[in-house]
């Protein structure tokens, strides 16, 4: 009986700087994998402090977080008082939020990390039921 010198269902062993595998799914996500590395920022990277878009964010956010919670206060004192006494509770905390939301609008983003910040900023806002009204 004759003995085989090679076995074709095995891959070659040889480790040659060219890649053996071009099928067109290796093709495509290597290139993908290459092309989210240069423009993806890395998961722990940390924001870049010369980028005011994260300041403007966070700024956002908590009076976005102040403006709910005066509401939920006002909608407490106004099962005990009349409306018009109390509307006063959250009309601050209202005009504070849509000058930080026009901030963060009309402030450009100058790193790619910040503009990715930005893009997921206003991709949150769009998917929540309180803050979908200003993306649109």
């Amino acid at each position: 009986m004759t003995q085989a010198d090679r076995v074709l269902s095995t891959p070659p062993t040889n480790t040659s700087a060219r890649p053996t595998d071009l099928t067109r799914r290796r093709i495509l996500s290597v290139t993908t994998g290459a092309i989210a590395a240069t423009i993806a920022p890395p998961a722990s990277a940390t924001p870049p402090v010369n980028d005011p878009v994260f300041d403007l964010i966070e700024t956002h956010r908590r009076t976005h977080a102040t403006h709910m919670a005066s509401l939920a206060l006002q909608a407490r004192l106004e099962k005990t008082h009349p409306a018009k006494e109390v509307s006063w509770v959250s009309t601050k905390p209202c005009h504070d939020e849509n000058e930080a939301f026009e901030a963060l609008v009309v402030a450009g983003a100058t790193t790619l990390p910040g503009l990715f910040a930005w893009l997921d900023y206003f991709d949150e806002l769009a998917s929540e039921f309180e803050t979908e009204w200003m993306v649109d």
